[in-house]
């Protein structure tokens, strides 16, 4: 067997850790290292974990550094062969890294994905799919991520080799997962998918996310982070049009904040002329959602206009599902 080192990052998360801390050790496959980065947490959250009596679990405290920098430290104390990261608000299958391990090991990548859902609270039930196993390239896998299918932007849900971080690591900065799991994928020549669901993210008003949700801080660095991967994958894979997509929706989903500071820079940074130059009418023909390609139908006709019409909606509907 094979040491598989499970990284923990976590501020302050009493409400979700023994959940989080349960799955973990309750896993089918038990050669791990469990690896618990308190990142300053104020709460109760180093007492939980100090409580579990598991030869496995090794906690590493610091002051509070920030999600980016606590991922790091785990990255650089751990001693598996593979990684397996988990948010501390969320929990995984039993069976989950045995299963995903089994996948790379039989398919000889260096990555195994699943499924996953997000929950608002624990009683909840997973429809059982027919099991469907793809081995794909790193061109779709990049795709995916692009795309956003079946969260293939996150860092967690997939298990991977360690040197696949060997010159990669998260930067300080408000985003993750966005500049770093394309950067993991194009390293690998193969990657396995499994369609199963294995992994279970809580939606929370505590989350990092949640809370930054509109913070003009984080959407600048959304549309920075999103222009370095467009500019990265342009330059391997020159014709990739979910590139092109993905550059699109973020600009279009910036525009619908109603933010006169992030709209400012938006406008100093010539995202329309950036939007037209990206966009060609056959992406209407592509398989995304109707509504980002009324959209972009929109936004093409008229930028601004298309600002009035989502800002009238957010306002009446407090939504942007309806268009």
């Amino acid at each position: 067997m094979e040491l598989i080192t499970v990284i923990i990052n976590v501020y302050n998360g009493e409400k979700y850790i023994k959940k989080c801390l349960d799955s973990i050790i309750s896993q089918t496959y038990k050669f791990l290292e469990i690896l618990i980065i308190n990142d300053g947490s104020t709460d109760n959250t180093l007492s939980i974990c100090e409580s579990y009596n598991d030869s496995r679990i090794k906690i590493i405290t610091t002051e509070n550094l920030g999600l980016s920098l606590s991922r790091n430290i785990g990255i650089e104390n751990a001693r598996g062969e593979y990684f397996y990261f988990i948010d501390a608000d969320d929990f995984i299958e039993s069976d989950t890294i045995e299963y995903l391990y089994n996948l790379l090991k039989k398919y000889k990548v260096d990555m195994a994905t699943c499924k996953s859902i997000g929950i608002y609270d624990y009683n909840f039930q997973v429809k059982k799919d027919s099991e469907k196993i793809d081995v794909i390239s790193n061109k779709e896998m990049l795709k995916k991520i692009l795309l956003y299918i079946d969260n293939a932007l996150t860092i967690w849900n997939k298990l991977m080799k360690r040197d696949l971080f060997d010159e990669i690591r998260f930067e300080n900065r408000i985003i993750n997962d966005l500049v770093v799991t394309y950067q993991i994928a194009i390293k690998c020549d193969k990657i396995v998918y499994t369609n199963q669901t294995k992994y279970f993210y809580f939606r929370n008003d505590d989350s990092i996310t949640m809370r930054k949700k509109h913070d003009l801080n984080r959407c600048i660095d959304i549309y920075k982070a999103s222009l370095e991967r467009y500019n990265n994958i342009k330059k391997i894979y020159p014709d990739l049009i979910e590139n092109d997509i993905a550059m699109i929706k973020t600009i279009i989903m910036l525009y619908s904040r109603q933010n006169k500071e992030l709209y400012e820079f938006l406008k100093s940074q010539k995202v329309e002329d950036i939007f037209n130059k990206l966009f060609s009418y056959k992406m209407l023909n592509f398989k995304i959602r109707k509504n980002d390609k009324l959209k972009f139908l929109l936004f093409k006709i008229n930028p601004r206009l298309y600002k009035i019409i989502i800002d009238f909606y957010l306002k009446r509907f407090n939504t942007l599902e309806l268009i």
